[in-house]
């Protein structure tokens, strides 16, 4: 993936030194300022409620004036092409949240705006004390983390102070067909997506004869290494036509209660966003598991090939509950 070229000027370097410079909101691992100015659209593709899409404003977002304070919470792994949710919780009724790109993102002193242009205005509907806000990402981002930054205004227009969450960047494929698995929790949840022909791409079969590949698979048998993101591609050329069936299984909760998860599919630039929920212990599921999520078509591409994983799957799913290593991390 091309990123940024990065540089910090002498002035802004010199300015620090002079300065002591630091911001004491704490130390935030990224990358420092890249060469032009960013657009926030670069960044996050969208951002929206679960009642409402978000405004994309280029300016510069509002300053506090006495509003709601709130605390963010989300997922610290992003990929691109993929989506991340955001709880924003906030000591008082909130209508509107708005989000921005800090400037520490790109290798400013102040966590302000700065260095990344533009905002989204997030409208909540009715007001409440919580919301979920959604982020797209798109199949490249050009910063490896930032500190995203958000903030609650209500009814009357009051804005509060801002309140940042850090995120990092996990490359992965994208391509023709690329469908990406979110989630909240601490959790093991599995993305299956099964191309015309019954291959199936999934922990069991990472990569198929027709090109799919799982090249992120996170919390593989409740091995918490906090990612919660999946990914599933084909590459360029490589999608066969047909119908492709897109299912998520909750292979064990590794002791949550509860886990939200969002898929993202995009075929050939057409993108659907779903959101859904497990409860309960989990199944363990191999081939063919799984809930399913949402069904495509392709009508370019090379032909379906039917899978041998169609004579086979039985025994994989057999020996990945006894204990055998079917595919690495498991």
């Amino acid at each position: 993936m091309f990123r940024i070229v990065i540089a910090i000027s002498f002035a802004l370097v010199a300015m620090m030194v002079a300065t002591g410079c630091g911001d004491d909101s704490g130390d935030t691992p990224l990358s420092p300022s890249p060469v032009g100015r960013l657009r926030i659209e670069e960044i996050a593709s969208s951002a929206g409620s679960s009642s409402q899409s978000g405004i994309l404003r280029s300016t510069q977002a509002p300053a506090p004036s006495g509003g709601p304070r709130i605390t963010v919470s989300g997922n610290q792994t992003i990929v691109n092409g993929g989506t991340l949710t955001v709880t924003v919780t906030g000591e008082s009724a909130f209508t509107t949240v708005y989000m921005f790109v800090g400037g520490r993102s790109v290798g400013l002193i102040s966590e302000g705006a700065g260095g990344v242009e533009g905002h989204y205005e997030i409208p909540i509907g009715s007001a409440q004390t919580t919301a979920t806000i959604l982020l797209t990402f798109p199949q490249e981002i050009p910063l490896e983390s930032f500190d995203l930054q958000f903030a609650a205004a209500n009814a009357s227009g009051a804005v509060g102070p801002y309140a940042g969450l850090s995120v990092a960047v996990t490359e992965v494929g994208t391509g023709d067909v690329q469908v990406t698995l979110s989630w909240d929790v601490d959790s093991d949840v599995d993305l299956h997506v099964v191309a015309p022909g019954g291959d199936e791409v999934f922990y069991g079969r990472r990569e198929s004869p027709s090109g799919g590949q799982l090249d992120l698979d996170s919390n593989a048998a409740c091995r918490i290494d906090g990612v919660r993101n999946e990914n599933i591609t084909w590459p360029v050329g490589r999608a066969p036509r047909g119908q492709y069936t897109v299912r998520v299984d909750y292979w064990d909760s590794c002791g949550v209660g509860r886990t939200n998860f969002t898929v993202r599919v995009n075929n050939g630039g057409d993108v659907r966003i779903f959101s859904d929920f497990f409860t309960g212990l989990g199944d363990q599921g191999g081939l063919g598991s799984g809930r399913t999520i949402t069904t495509f078509d392709r009508t370019t591409g090379p032909n379906a090939i039917v899978s041998e994983i169609l004579r086979f799957g039985s025994a994989l799913a057999a020996t990945k509950k006894a204990g055998a290593p079917v595919a690495p991390g498991r």
